[in-house]
């Protein structure tokens, strides 16, 4: 009897110690229950967990959000987050049910992809980005709504911002591509003809101008390479357009025989004037390079005349190369009396030229990545000078973008080439 009673007393002992090691752990549990939801409450973003369909928890910054003081007080009216979701919310936001899945498995199964959802109270609309993962050893998964709503509002300014602006330079893209000779009055002066025209960005700071005369014997070509390129190149080139009908408008006012370098001369100390750049002090320091070349067909004769750039041309299957003067048009530092050599051309025979802004040979491309360089540009017109005006235009067009490659386009480019 004695030995069943301290048996007894033993195997009490060993339950009461069970006992108080279980009630020890399940204080640890609720320990760390306590701890994980303080770091939870802790959390900006609102943390939930649920089945998809039906909430099972949640953090203090969720009863915030809803103005609520208990999960079982919003589920008075709805059963999960899900079922604020704003149904009229862009497509791509996330929505109760998404391609036959729950939004939290939808959100689970497309990790890769940045998820979004729309949330509006009292005509307030919020945006959060979701994410959102499977709890080990449970059915439950837990989501993270991050609030992103004024970053999502600032993105959408800076996007509207974009494409007013876009839009602008796109209409100023059309203002100044009106400013291009129609290419059928070309047919009336020369034998054949191409044109390259290709701004860099939309809009360029290369134009080339043409102009007919005192009779249909006379025309001016011209090819003008303005500072920079986009926007602010655009600029200077309606000032150019604006000086060069000035220009024109006096010649066929008059008697005075054409000179490509006083037309050069002319453009320099209008446009320094027009932007006060006489005073070292000016902020503008704007201009351009560029070739004018006049041609009278009655006389067979070409003027040319060049502020950088050089006139490249062909006759009798040689290559001649007339380089221009090293002065620029505009800029601080030019001189307004400055006066430009000017060239006389027999073209009595058949005569090919070429006028180009420089965005062609300093195109940087190649294995080595260097610029294509004049050296180049000569050798390709040596190579293709007896093939169609059509054909040459390819190939220019062709050369330059298999030179260039994945490199960037460095610069406008514009090349004129004519038969006469």
């Amino acid at each position: 009897m004695r030995e069943q009673t301290k048996d007894l007393r033993k195997q009490l002992k060993i339950v009461k110690e069970a006992e108080k090691k279980q009630e020890q752990l399940l204080n640890e549990i609720n320990s760390q229950k306590e701890f994980v939801q303080t770091l939870l409450n802790s959390q900006e973003q609102i943390i939930i967990t649920t089945d998809g369909k039906i909430l099972k928890s949640c953090n203090r910054t969720f009863l915030d959000f809803f103005e609520v003081t208990t999960m079982e007080e919003f589920q008075k009216d709805y059963n999960c987050i899900c079922d604020r979701f704003d149904t009229k919310a862009p497509k791509d936001y996330l929505q109760i049910e998404i391609d036959g899945q729950k939004w939290i498995d939808y959100v689970i199964s497309h990790s890769d992809k940045i998820h979004k959802a729309m949330i509006t109270i009292e005509n307030s609309s919020f945006i959060f980005s979701v994410t959102a993962t499977n709890l080990p050893d449970t059915e439950l998964k837990c989501a993270v709504f991050t609030d992103i709503t004024e970053m999502e509002r600032a993105k959408q300014e800076i996007e509207l911002m974009h494409r007013k602006t876009r839009e602008s330079i796109e209409y100023a893209s059309l203002i100044q591509g009106s400013l291009i000779p129609d290419h059928q009055i070309f047919r009336k002066y020369f034998k054949d003809y191409f044109a390259i025209w290709h701004p860099k960005d939309i809009v360029g700071g290369d134009i080339y101008l043409f102009e007919e005369l005192r009779d249909e014997n006379e025309c001016l070509l011209m090819v003008i390479d303005c500072t920079g390129h986009g926007v602010p190149g655009a600029f200077v080139t309606m000032l150019v357009k604006a000086i060069e009908r000035q220009i024109t408008s006096t010649i066929l006012n008059s008697d005075e025989v054409v000179s490509p370098s006083k037309i050069l001369t002319i453009f320099n100390r209008t446009m320094k004037q027009l932007l006060q750049q006489d005073d070292e002090d000016s902020i503008s320091n704007a201009g351009f390079d560029g070739q004018v070349l006049y041609y009278n067909k009655k006389d067979k004769i070409v003027k040319f005349a060049s502020a950088r750039n050089e006139l490249f041309y062909v006759q009798d299957s040689r290559l001649h190369v007339i380089k221009g003067d090293r002065h620029s048009i505009g800029y601080k530092d030019s001189d307004s009396n400055y006066k430009f050599t000017e060239h006389e051309i027999d073209v009595s025979k058949e005569t090919q030229m070429y006028i180009s802004s420089d965005g062609y040979w300093d195109q940087m491309g190649g294995e080595r990545e260097r610029s294509f360089g004049k050296k180049r540009f000569k050798a390709l017109i040596e190579e293709i000078e007896s093939e169609s005006m059509a054909d040459q235009q390819e190939e220019f067009i062709y050369t330059l973008y298999d030179y260039q490659g994945d490199m960037d386009r460095q610069d406008d480019v514009t090349v004129i080439g004519i038969k006469i």
